[in-house]
C-alpha cells in the first residue's frame, strides 16, 4: 500500500484541486474536496489506469483511460509502483478474449466521448474569456461591486487603515481607467485579492507580516495588475464557462452578475494562470521601477510570506499565488541593477499603519 500527495485534474486540462491517494494491490483511491467543499472519493481501477513520468513537472502522471481525468503526483517512484500491481492484474485477464473486446469497446466510447467533452470544457471557457475582455468597465464594475456587496467586506472594515492604504496607493500615482479602491478587512486570514472593476481588499493578518513600505507597494501594484488587465474577471470567467457564456453572449449582464454573487467566495482564493501572475508580478515590478520604489520590496514581501508558511501553515495568499522560488528569481533577474530612491511620503503613511 502506497500513499500520495497529488493534484488532481476532472479533466486532463483542467484546473488542479488538491487530493491525496491511496494505493492497493488492484485499485487507487483519490480523495478531495469538490468547489462545494464537500470531500469525495473516487476509485479508480489499476487497469483503467495509464502512469508515466513528466519529465518537465518531475511528477508522476496517471491518466484515467475511462473518464480522460488525471492525477498529478510528486513522487518519481509512483509510476514504478502502479507498473508493477498493472502486470499483476494483467496477468488473468489477457487470456480472456472478451475481456480484450469489452475493453477496445470502451476506449471507443470513451475517445468518442472525450472529444465531445474536450470540445465544450475547452472551448466554451476560452470564449467567456474572450467576451469577459469585450465588456465595458462600468459593467465590469457592476460585477465586481455585487461580489463586494455579497462578501459583506463592509461589516469587518478597518476604516483607519482603509483610508491609509488608499492613502498610499494615491502617493504612488498609477495612472488607470479603473477606480481603484482598497479596503482592509479585520481577520487573522494572510491574504489580499482583487475583484472586477477596481476592488482590492487586503486582510489585516497581510498587512502584519509587510516590514517596509516597499512591500506594501508591491503588494499593491501586484493587485492592481490583476484589476488592470483583468485578470480576475478572465479567470473567473473561464472557470465558470457555461454558467456565464450565453449571458455574455446576448448581453444578459443581470444572469451574469447573479451567477458571480453565487460564487463570491470564489474571489478570495481565486488561482490564476502561470503566466496571468507573472504578468501581474513583472507589471506590478515595473510600477515600482518607474518610481524607483526599491524592487526588492517584491522579493522581501515573498520572503516573509513564505518564512511565515513555515511557522504558522501556507498562508491563503501564497497558496492561490503560488511558485515562490519561481517568482523571486524572475523577480530579481528583472530588477538587477535597477536604482531606489527614498520615497518619505509613502514610508510616513506606512508608519501610520504599523
Amino acid at each position: 500500500m502506497k500513499t500520495w500527495f497529488a493534484s488532481y485534474y476532472s479533466t486532463y486540462h483542467g484546473e488542479p484541486v488538491e487530493a491525496t491517494v491511496l494505493a492497493v494491490e488492484d485499485h487507487i483511491t483519490i480523495g478531495f474536496r469538490c468547489e462545494e467543499g464537500i470531500t469525495k472519493t473516487m476509485r479508480w481501477e489499476m487497469l483503467d489506469l495509464n502512469a508515466s513520468f513528466d519529465q518537465s513537472q518531475q511528477a508522476t502522471s496517471v491518466v484515467n483511460l475511462k473518464n480522460n481525468s488525471r492525477i498529478l503526483i510528486s513522487n518519481k517512484m509512483a509510476v514504478e509502483f502502479i507498473r508493477q500491481m498493472q502486470e499483476e492484474q494483467s496477468k488473468p485477464w489477457h487470456k480472456k478474449k472478451k475481456a480484450k473486446e469489452w475493453s477496445r469497446s470502451v476506449s471507443i466510447f470513451l475517445g468518442i466521448a472525450a472529444i465531445f467533452v474536450s470540445a465544450y470544457l475547452l472551448i466554451v471557457p476560452w470564449l467567456s474569456e474572450k467576451l469577459a475582455s469585450a465588456i465595458s468597465i462600468q459593467t465590469e464594475e457592476e460585477f465586481g461591486n455585487a461580489v463586494y456587496d455579497a462578501l459583506n467586506i463592509s461589516a469587518e472594515q478597518d476604516n483607519e487603515a482603509t483610508a491609509l492604504f488608499n492613502d498610499f496607493f494615491a502617493e504612488m500615482k498609477v495612472q488607470t481607467p479603473y477606480n481603484i479602491r482598497i479596503t482592509i478587512v479585520k481577520s487573522d486570514i494572510v491574504n489580499a485579492f482583487a475583484l472586477p472593476g477596481g476592488n482590492i481588499v487586503v486582510y489585516s493578518a497581510l498587512l502584519k507580516s509587510l516590514k517596509s513600505y516597499p512591500e506594501l507597494a508591491a503588494l499593491l501594484s501586484h493587485e492592481f495588475t490583476h484589476v488592470n488587465n483583468r485578470h480576475s474577471t478572465k479567470s473567473v470567467f473561464r472557470q465558470l464557462g457555461s454558467r456565464v457564456f450565453l449571458g455574455l453572449l446576448f448581453g444578459k449582464f443581470g444572469s451574469v452578475t447573479s451567477v458571480l454573487v453565487d460564487q463570491a467566495d470564489r474571489f478570495k482564493s481565486l488561482k490564476y494562470s502561470r503566466k496571468l501572475e507573472k504578468e501581474a508580478d513583472l507589471e506590478g515590478l515595473a510600477i515600482l521601477q518607474k518610481r524607483k520604489i526599491d524592487p526588492e520590496g517584491f522579493v522581501h514581501l515573498l520572503q516573509h510570506l513564505e518564512s511565515s508558511a513555515s511557522k504558522s501553515g501556507i498562508p491563503e495568499f501564497l497558496a492561490s499565488h503560488p511558485d515562490i522560488d519561481n517568482r523571486i528569481s524572475y523577480i530579481r533577474s528583472a530588477s538587477a541593477n535597477k536604482t531606489a530612491e527614498e520615497h518619505s511620503a509613502l514610508k510616513t503613511i506606512f508608519e501610520k499603519l504599523k
